[in-house]
């Protein structure tokens, strides 16, 4: 079994249901959306959040090759929660792309990341 095959094999068998809209294109897919924590913020330069400030949640999500994503254009909705892709990438192994991921923000949250 070639790494591709086993690794989209398992993101459809343990991934949630999601669907990704870009451009006005609908796709139903599976993946793995998940909240990033604190060891994962520092990648990505987020800080702890005092209580009562704006809301900096970011999200992970890891899916299948076959489902591209685009920056600041592509919507994820997963358990009822919609997500903007802020950033993403394929990870590829010997010139063959394995899956992508990418850095989600919750649509419609005010963040200070927004206005700079």
């Amino acid at each position: 079994m070639s790494m591709l095959s086993c690794v989209d094999k398992e993101i459809t068998r343990y991934g949630s249901h999601v669907t990704i809209t870009t451009d006005g294109v609908t796709v139903s897919s599976r993946a793995f959306v998940e909240p990033l924590r604190y060891r994962n913020k520092i990648y990505i330069g987020g800080e702890y959040r005092p209580l009562g400030m704006l809301r900096r949640e970011k999200y992970l999500y890891v899916g299948r090759s076959t489902d591209k994503l685009r920056e600041n254009s592509s919507v994820i909705e997963s358990q009822g929660s919609k997500y903007i892709v802020k950033r993403c990438e394929t990870y590829y192994v010997h010139d063959t792309p394995v899956y992508e991921w990418a850095i989600l923000v919750a649509c419609g949250d005010e963040r200070d990341d927004d206005y700079d």
